[in-house]
C-alpha cells in the first residue's frame, strides 16, 4: 500500500499559545491565591479504579459526621477542616465497593485510593454530561473503562459500540464504522478526544474514518441526547468522548506500562500496541504506539474486495502535578489507509461491471493537546483549561498516482480552546460551571474531484451549567449557551470567486433538568433541551462526484440564488429511571426530539434527474444523492437489565428502538433509521477466568423512504472469554467469536452497496455483513 507524502508541515502559533498559557499560569499562581499550598487540616488525594482510571463523584467523608467532598472528573478531592490527629475516612461510590482507612491530615500527603467494582457495575459519573461532577444525571449516559473497552474489541469505534443501549454503527467497511446514537449520525453526533473536537472529517461522509485507534482508548463516555449546551453545534443527537492518557493524569513512582497484541480471522487482522509511563513525585511521562493491519473482509459467501486497512498511531505526553495544579501536554500522530469497496459502472456495450477495486482513502492527522486544572481556593475554586490543535490531510484516489492526479485532497486545520470556571456554592446554587470556547477551522479542498468548496469557520461561545439542590434527594439543573459562528467559503479549481459565500449564525442553546433519588439505588432524571446544528459547506454547496463514497453528491444550495439551507433546531425531551441493588440493575430511558429543518439525503435517478453537476460529469452510472431539508421528529427508548443470577453468573438484557418521521407532506419515514433490537448476554466469572455468550435479535426494517432498501430480520450469536494467566492478572488472554454460526445477513445501516449478477441499476443490493470472526488478544501489564 503506497504511502503519500505530506507536502506541508503543521505550523502551530506557538507564541500565542505560550502567552495564553503563561497568563493562565499567572492566574493560578500563589500571586492570586488566598491560601497557597496545602495547610494542616486539609486532606487531598485521588480516587482511582483498579485499572488506574479516575473515579468521579466518589464521596469522601470523615466519620462519623465529619467534613467531606466529592471527587471531580479526574478523581481528585479536597476535604477541608479535618480534625487534627488520626481520623477514619470513608470513600464510596455507587457501583464500587466502599473503603475505609485511617489517616492523619498533618502527615498523609496526597492520598491515592483505589476502589474495586461491585458485582453489578454501574457507570461512574459521566463528566461529559455533568461537568460539576455532582453525581446527578439528567439524561441517559454510559461509560466504559479500560477493561470493558478491551472486551469490546473491534477495528473501529463504531464496531466496538454497536449493540450497546441506543448505539448502533454506520458501516462502510470495518475501517470506517462510526457510532450512531438513537438514529442520529454524521454531523448530529459529536466525537471528542479528551473533551475537544478531533479536527478530522469523519462526520461528513460514510467513507471517512475516526482518526484514533480503539487500542489507544482508556475510557469512553457516551451522552445519549442533546448536548449543544456544553459542546455547541453538531451535538444535537449526542456525544462520544474518547479519553486517553497520552498526557498522564495519574501515575506511581517508577516505570509502568503494558503491551497488547491482537489477531482476527475474518480479515486476517494483526495488531499490536504498547504504552510506557514513568513517574516521579510531580512529573509523569508517557509514550504509546499502535499498529494495525487488516486484509479484505469476508462474508459467509465471499470476500468484500478492497476493504483492507492499515493504521499507525503514536503519542508522547507529559503530566505535572503540584499542590494547586495538575495538567499535561501531549502530541500524537495518526496514519490511516483503507480501501473503498468496489462499485458498478456501465461499459460501452451497456453491461454493468465492478470498477475501481483499488480506490483508497489515506489520512494523516497530527494533534497536540494541553490541559490544566488550577485550584484557586477562592469563590472560583478551580479553573480547567483545554486546548487542541489538529492538522488532518485526507486523500482519496487510486494508489501510486502523482499529487496532480489525486481525485480529492482535504486539508483541515482546527484549533479549539475551552476554559471552565468552577465556582463554590452560592445562594441557592450548588457548585456550578461557567465556560468559554473558541474554535477555528480552516479547510482546503483540492483535486480532480473537489466537489465542494473549502471553508474558514470561526465560533465563539459562552455558557453556564448550574445545579440547585431542592432538598436532600432532588436537584434542578439549569443552563444556557450563546454561540456566534462565522463561515466563509474558500475557492478551488471548480468554485471561483463568484461562487464564494459568507454567512453567520447566532445560536441559543439551553437545558432544564431534574434529578430525583427517592431511595438508595433509585434514580429518576429528566431533561428538556434546545439544541442546534448549522449546515455544513458540503450540505449546502456540494456539486459533483465524490470518489470515496462512489456517488454524486448535490448540495441543497448548489448555485447562487438557490434557497438557503437553514440551521437545524431541535427541542428534545429525555426521561430515564434507574434501580440498583446488590444483585440487580434496571434502566429504562425514553426520548422525543422535534427538529426543524432536518437535513437528510434522498436518492435521485441514475442520471441525477437531469441535474447538471460541475465535478467529473463524465462519470458513467453514478449513484446520485441530494441534500434536502424538512421538519422531522425522532422518538424511541432503551431498556437495560443486569441481574446477578448467582455469585458467579451474570445476565444482561438490552432492547432499543427508534422511529424517525418527516413532519411535512405524507409524514414519510426518515432515511437510515435503526430497526428494533434486543440481546441477551450470559457470563460466568470464576475470578481468574470468565466465559460468556450473546444472543442478538435484530428486527426487519421495512419502514423506509421510497429510495431506500428494506432489510430482513436476523439473529446472531457470539462467544467471549478471558483468562488471567498469573494470579496477579498481569498477563491476560481474551477471545471473542462474533457471528458464531456464520450467518448471512444485511445490516440496515450499512452503506456498502454492490450490484450482483445480473447486474443492473434496477437490482441493487448491499454486501452481506462479515461472517464468523475469531479474535484473540494478549495483554501484559507491568
Amino acid at each position: 500500500m503506497l504511502k503519500h507524502a505530506v507536502r506541508s508541515r503543521f505550523p502551530i502559533h506557538a507564541g500565542r499559545l505560550l502567552a495564553l498559557l503563561a497568563f493562565l499560569l499567572l492566574l493560578g499562581s500563589p500571586i492570586g491565591a488566598q491560601t497557597p499550598g496545602s495547610e494542616p487540616g486539609t486532606l487531598r488525594g485521588q480516587v482511582l479504579g483498579t485499572d488506574g482510571s479516575p473515579i468521579s463523584s466518589a464521596t469522601v467523608r470523615v466519620l462519623p459526621d465529619g467534613p467531606g467532598a466529592l471527587s471531580d472528573g479526574a478523581g481528585r478531592f479536597t476535604v477541608r477542616d479535618v480534625p487534627s490527629g488520626s481520623v477514619q475516612l470513608r470513600v464510596e461510590r455507587l457501583g464500587f465497593r466502599s473503603q475505609e482507612l485511617s489517616v492523619d491530615a498533618a502527615t498523609a500527603g496526597t492520598l491515592e485510593i483505589v476502589l474495586e467494582t461491585s458485582p453489578i457495575a454501574v457507570e461512574g459519573v459521566v463528566t461529559t454530561a455533568t461537568p460539576t461532577g455532582s453525581g446527578a444525571s439528567y439524561q441517559a449516559v454510559q461509560a466504559f473503562n479500560t477493561e470493558e473497552l478491551r472486551r469490546l474489541s473491534g477495528t473501529s469505534l463504531g464496531e466496538m459500540l454497536d449493540g450497546q443501549p441506543g448505539l448502533s454503527s454506520r458501516s462502510f467497511g470495518s475501517a470506517t464504522a462510526r457510532p450512531i446514537i438513537r438514529g442520529f449520525d454524521g454531523e448530529r453526533l459529536l466525537v471528542l478526544e479528551n473533551g475537544e473536537r478531533m479536527g478530522d472529517i469523519q462526520q461528513t461522509a460514510p467513507d471517512h474514518a475516526i482518526t484514533l485507534d480503539p487500542m489507544a482508548m482508556d475510557r469512553l463516555e457516551v451522552v445519549r441526547g442533546p448536548a449543544s449546551l456544553l459542546y455547541g453545534s453538531s451535538a444535537l443527537g449526542g456525544v462520544v468522548n474518547i479519553l486517553n492518557r497520552d498526557a498522564p493524569d495519574a501515575w506511581s513512582p517508577g516505570l509502568q506500562g503494558g503491551v497488547s497484541m491482537q489477531g482476527a480471522s475474518m480479515n486476517e487482522l494483526r495488531a499490536a500496541s504498547g504504552r510506557l509511563i514513568h513517574g516521579w513525585d510531580r512529573i509523569g511521562v508517557s509514550g504509546r504506539f499502535t499498529y494495525r493491519e487488516a486484509g479484505d473482509g469476508r462474508t459467509p459467501t465471499e470476500l468484500i474486495p478492497n476493504s483492507q486497512s492499515q493504521t499507525l498511531s503514536t503519542a508522547f505526553g507529559v503530566g505535572v502535578r503540584t499542590n494547586s495544579f495538575q495538567g499535561g501536554w501531549s502530541v500524537s500522530y495518526h496514519d490511516n489507509d483503507y480501501g473503498v469497496p468496489e462499485f458498478g459502472v456501465e461499459t460501452e456495450d451497456g453491461e454493468f461491471v465492478e470498477a475501481q477495486p483499488d480506490m483508497e482513502v489515506r489520512i494523516d492527522r497530527f494533534n497536540t493537546q494541553a490541559r490544566g486544572t488550577w485550584e484557586l481556593d477562592r469563590w472560583i475554586e478551580a479553573m480547567d483549561f483545554r486546548t487542541t490543535f489538529s492538522r488532518s490531510l485526507q486523500e482519496e484516489g487510486e494508489p501510486g498516482v502523482p499529487a496532480e492526479l489525486l481525485e480529492l485532497e482535504i486539508d483541515t486545520r482546527l484549533s479549539s480552546s475551552t476554559v471552565l470556571l468552577r465556582h463554590r456554592p452560592t445562594g441557592i446554587l450548588d457548585q456550578g460551571v461557567v465556560g468559554f470556547n473558541f474554535l477555528r477551522k480552516d479547510q482546503g479542498v483540492e483535486g480532480l474531484e473537489a466537489y465542494f468548496p473549502g471553508e474558514v469557520l470561526t465560533s465563539v461561545a459562552a455558557y453556564t451549567f448550574q445545579e440547585i439542590p431542592l432538598g436532600l434527594r432532588t436537584r434542578l439543573q439549569l443552563g444556557g449557551r450563546l454561540e456566534q459562528e462565522w463561515l466563509e467559503t474558500r475557492t478551488n479549481q471548480f468554485f471561483g470567486s463568484t461562487d464564494m459565500r459568507e454567512d453567520n449564525e447566532l445560536q441559543v442553546s439551553w437545558s432544564v433538568g431534574l434529578n430525583f433519588q427517592p431511595a438508595a439505588g433509585v434514580e429518576v432524571g429528566t431533561q428538556l433541551a434546545r439544541a442546534h446544528r448549522n449546515p455544513t459547506v458540503l450540505e449546502r454547496y456540494a456539486n459533483g462526484w465524490h470518489a470515496g463514497a462512489t456517488r454524486v453528491e448535490l448540495g441543497a444550495t448548489r448555485e447562487p440564488g438557490d434557497p438557503r439551507l437553514a440551521s437545524e433546531v431541535g427541542h428534545g425531551l429525555d426521561l430515564f429511571t434507574r434501580f440498583s441493588s446488590e444483585r440487580l440493575r434496571l434502566e429504562l430511558a425514553g426520548f422525543y426530539n422535534r427538529i426543524d429543518n432536518y437535513v437528510a439525503l434522498e436518492t435521485l435517478p441514475a442520471d441525477c434527474g437531469g441535474i447538471e453537476y460541475r465535478v467529473r460529469a463524465d462519470r458513467e452510472f453514478p449513484a446520485c444523492v441530494q441534500f434536502f431539508s424538512a421538519d422531522a421528529e425522532m422518538m424511541g427508548g432503551e431498556a437495560t437489565l443486569d441481574v446477578l443470577l448467582t455469585d458467579e453468573i451474570r445476565a444482561r438484557v438490552v432492547s432499543d428502538f427508534v422511529r424517525g418521521t418527516r413532519r411535512d407532506g405524507d409524514q414519510d419515514p426518515l432515511p437510515f433509521i435503526p430497526p428494533f433490537r434486543t440481546s441477551l448476554e450470559l457470563e460466568r466469572d470464576w475470578g481468574r477466568a470468565s466465559l460468556g455468550g450473546t444472543f442478538r435479535f435484530v428486527n426487519s426494517q421495512s419502514r423506509v423512504p421510497d429510495d431506500e432498501l428494506p432489510t430482513n430480520s436476523y439473529t446472531l450469536m457470539a462467544l467471549n472469554g478471558t483468562w488471567a494467566v498469573d494470579p496477579q492478572g498481569q498477563h491476560r488472554i481474551s477471545f471473542t467469536v462474533d457471528n458464531l454460526l456464520d450467518t448471512s445477513y444485511q445490516d440496515h445501516l450499512s452503506v456498502v452497496r454492490r450490484f450482483p449478477a445480473p447486474v443492473s441499476p434496477d437490482n441493487p443490493a448491499r454486501f452481506e455483513m462479515p461472517g464468523r470472526n475469531i479474535t484473540v488478544s494478549y495483554r501484559w501489564m507491568f
